[in-house]
């Protein structure tokens, strides 16, 4: 066993604990982005159900911003319960509301 033998088994595990590390990220990049990419947008255009946007408060609470039919629902999530914040009707692109 040389050092050859080392410094192979040396690079491999830098490999692997790399691999892990750019699985970690890519997974909390996709958390973090809602997996709303354009292809996804186009799949669930004709859906009557659908998340709009999520955001991360805290580790156990998050908002959700979903659509039912012509009404967006804001929720808060959380580890013991869920809370209903707002209701409000589907507002259509180009409609401007100054409150």
């Amino acid at each position: 066993m040389g050092w050859h033998t080392f410094a192979h088994a040396f690079l491999a595990l830098i490999f692997v604990i790399g691999l892990l590390l750019l699985t970690v990220w890519l997974l909390k990049y996709c958390q973090q982005k809602g997996l709303n990419g354009r292809l996804i947008r186009k799949i669930n255009a004709g859906q009557k159900i659908g998340i709009i946007e999520t955001h991360r408060i805290d580790a156990r609470h998050t908002l959700v911003l979903c659509r039912c039919g012509q009404t967006e629902y804001l929720l808060l999530l959380g580890a013991a319960s869920d809370l209903l914040v707002d209701r409000m009707p589907l507002r259509k692109k180009g409609d401007r509301t100054d409150e």
